[in-house]
């Protein structure tokens, strides 16, 4: 094997341990977004709540009706997607 042969060798070992990580954080990728579909499912299975689970007040029935399994008021929900 010349020096060009081993360096071709080299390279597509390279390539493929490469195109084993992208297909692994593709995997890894989807395998979030079906968990997250899935609680998202559930979640919206259960009825909305009347009261914000996290401070008690009303949420609004055009609320409930507009998220289905809907669980805090707007501000509640607003500070929860900040803190992410």
């Amino acid at each position: 094997m010349n020096k060009n042969e081993e360096q071709f060798v080299f390279n597509n070992d390279t390539f493929e341990e490469q195109e084993i990580a992208q297909m692994s954080a593709l995997m890894e990728n989807e395998a979030a977004l079906r968990k997250h579909r899935a609680e998202l499912e559930k979640r919206q299975s259960k009825p909305s709540l009347s009261e914000c689970a996290e401070c008690g007040t009303d949420i609004p029935e055009a609320r409930q009706k507009a998220v289905p399994g809907v669980e805090l008021c707007i501000d509640c929900a607003n500070f929860s997607e900040k803190r992410w």
